[in-house]
């Protein structure tokens, strides 16, 4: 190649690359889960509201899907926490039910102020979390084996306390759950989980101390051999997600104003569904709080379409099995791309 050839190729090469900078843009954004997950639920959202003009974009219906989402959007905060470390929780449906029945028991049976009722129902979420911790971190069973075996345990001492619930608690107690703002009528439960998302996204991704479960979830071997104390980021992990599902827990009860045993069943699929959706990845390392939101948020459009065609309950468990072999086939695909 000559001189002259090696000077015009150097002078057209900023050229091409001017061209292909939006090439290239459009293909991160396409990499994008939290991108493309925004625009599904957008494109659901406007197919719905052009289907279904009397029943979808109406104001009750849109605190509906708002308000049912709550529980599962603070549930995927803690989640998507230990996915990025590279574990998760089964236990958070029964943990959940403990919570909110201890909460109900203090304030509905003992007669103690709802303050302290919903301050024990967090606390023995936090609790429940961390036995799951010290199972995973000190005795070392695996995660799946350990918090699948505290799933029966919860639930059977949900059963244990309080038999069929407690129905009805107090009036003070469900006002926590009951409240809502002036301007939108949302209760309280939604706005709850709005703050626990705005303060958890910003904790994983802007502070050192949260940043470091990417470094476990991606190795936690050269995590540990960089001075980063991988049991204690898990156990604390643990306790967070415990602590988020008393939360929810204790929310709901107060809603409801009762605080029924079967509360939280089956909730941990569409936890862990929506946590994979929203890009946290089986290996770990991977992940943000509003990737799962919007994993939240998709789940919640597509349940609500079901509901108001008059899909069966089993039929609605279907589609919502059918997205998390989906999200997880994703993940697949991205993992087998890198390798």
């Amino acid at each position: 190649m000559s001189v002259a050839q090696i000077s015009r190729n150097e002078a057209q090469a900023p050229v091409e690359q001017r061209e292909a900078l939006p090439l290239r843009i459009v293909r991160r954004l396409a990499n994008s889960r939290e991108l493309t997950l925004f625009v599904l639920v957008v494109a659901l959202a406007l197919a719905m509201t052009i289907v279904y003009p009397h029943n979808f974009p109406t104001g009750p219906n849109m605190r509906a899907v708002l308000l049912n989402l709550a529980p599962v959007g603070i549930l995927v905060c803690g989640m998507m926490l230990l996915m990025i470390a590279g574990t998760f929780d089964l236990s958070v449906g029964s943990t959940l039910a403990l919570s909110g029945v201890w909460a109900g028991v203090v304030s509905g049976w003992w007669g103690w102020p709802a303050e302290a009722a919903l301050l024990i129902g967090v606390v023995v979420g936090a609790v429940a979390g961390l036995i799951n911790g010290l199972i995973v971190t000190r005795i070392g069973i695996n995660a799946l084996i350990a918090t699948l075996g505290t799933l029966t345990i919860y639930r059977s001492l949900t059963y244990v306390t309080a038999g069929t619930g407690v129905t009805p608690i107090s009036d003070s107690f469900a006002e926590y759950g009951r409240a809502a703002d002036p301007v939108l009528r949302i209760q309280s439960p939604f706005w709850a989980m709005l703050v626990l998302v705005l303060i958890g996204g910003w904790l994983i991704a802007r502070t050192r101390f949260f940043r470091q479960f990417y470094f476990v979830g991606g190795n936690p071997r050269a995590a540990q051999l960089s001075g980063i104390r991988v049991d204690r980021l898990i156990l604390i992990g643990f306790v967070i997600m415990g602590a988020l599902a008393g939360i929810a827990g204790v929310l709901g009860a107060a809603r409801l104003n009762s605080a029924v045993v079967n509360a939280g069943v089956g909730i941990e699929l569409k936890v862990i569904t929506a946590t994979v959706l929203g890009g946290a990845s089986l290996k770990g390392g991977e992940g943000t709080v509003l990737g799962g939101i919007l994993g939240v948020l998709f789940i919640a459009l597509i349940e609500n379409a079901m509901i108001i065609n008059a899909v069966g309950v089993f039929w609605q468990g279907l589609v919502v099995g059918l997205v998390l072999l989906f999200a997880v086939s994703l993940d697949r695909f991205k993992t087998a791309g890198r390798a």
